[in-house]
């Protein structure tokens, strides 16, 4: 196949090398020391060891229709490379976005203004070419073109409408040949939903406290605040069809045994990059809004990063 990706950092130089050494055209799309770097090809550490896969790297789109298109910006970067991403888009194109948090087209019939407030995304992307999906692992990107693979839990697709489907499961077919654990998902917008449940408080008040993960779950003046956080945004799930079934407390014991990691926004902090906060938090509180829940935690804890993100970057 021949595949292009936009967004050569953790997760789509995981990819990318992983669907390169399996055999396909891998064409991403980078800048600068990136795309320097990317011409002596692209490292892969692992538990397997050490491989380096052969990819095409230029620092535009080309003019040339891919059979799979991977977006693996981060979030706040997904409409300028949906709009670069263009030329490779044909009509048999498969687009799959890998950003965290909530996509644009999460809401069925309405437009996510904290995602894409001019539209922009919605507009360069077919709606029924897009394949949803959820990751579910841990990399980090070492130098320019040399990415670890930490662990790699599994990749879950599924259609944005609901349910599975032919393209789907050859999606899939395709990842785990070339050594990536995908799996079908009948309701991926749930996935997404419930990634976010525990996503969203834990990112962004890593960042606000700089503590690692473990701290902030073990925390007891923190804990009842990020608790009262999620409860809102399991009411939310509720009233969208994406119910949440598991505790909160529950699925704090599940982060707290993963021990004294740094979240990928507290990495974004202490890196100068820009925070993920609409995705995260900005995008619930919106979605809360719709659907009439109040969510006086979540509104907190977007005012404080906001801010925190403007300070920064200032």
């Amino acid at each position: 196949m021949n595949i292009g990706i936009i967004g050569v950092g953790a997760i789509g130089g995981w990819l990318a090398a992983r669907l390169a050494l399996a055999g396909h055209q891998v064409t991403c799309v980078a800048r600068g020391e990136t795309l320097a770097a990317l011409s002596g090809g692209l490292v892969l550490r692992s538990t397997e060891g050490e491989k380096r896969a052969s990819v095409r790297a230029l620092n535009v789109a080309p003019a040339e229709p891919q059979d799979l298109l991977i977006l693996a910006t981060k979030a706040q970067a997904l409409a300028e490379a949906a709009e670069a991403a263009r030329p490779m888009i044909g009509a048999d194109t498969l687009i799959l976005p890998l950003q965290n948090g909530v996509p644009w087209w999460f809401m069925p019939g309405e437009r996510l203004r904290s995602i894409d407030p001019d539209g922009r995304i919605a507009a360069a992307l077919p709606f029924e070419q897009v394949i949803g999906a959820v990751v579910h692992a841990s990399a980090r990107r070492v130098a320019a073109a040399s990415i670890e693979l930490v662990h790699a839990d599994k990749l879950l697709l599924g259609e944005p409408d609901g349910g599975t489907s032919e393209r789907v499961e050859r999606l899939c077919t395709l990842f785990r040949e070339a050594g990536v654990p995908a799996q079908p998902h009948d309701n991926i917008r749930q996935a997404i939903w419930y990634k976010l449940w525990g996503n969203m408080t834990i990112n962004p008040m890593s960042a606000l406290t700089r503590a690692t993960a473990d701290r902030l779950v073990g925390d007891e003046d923190l804990r009842s605040f990020i608790l009262t956080a999620m409860a809102e945004a399991a009411a939310i799930g509720v009233e969208i069809g994406c119910p949440i079934t598991e505790s909160g407390e529950a699925r704090m014991e599940v982060t707290k045994r993963l021990g004294a990691f740094k979240t990928s926004m507290l990495q974004d902090l202490e890196a100068g990059r820009p925070l993920e906060l609409e995705a995260l938090v900005g995008a619930p509180r919106e979605i809360g809004r719709q659907v009439g829940v109040c969510t006086p935690a979540i509104d907190a804890i977007y005012a404080m990063t906001r801010l925190l993100d403007e300070s920064t970057r200032a």
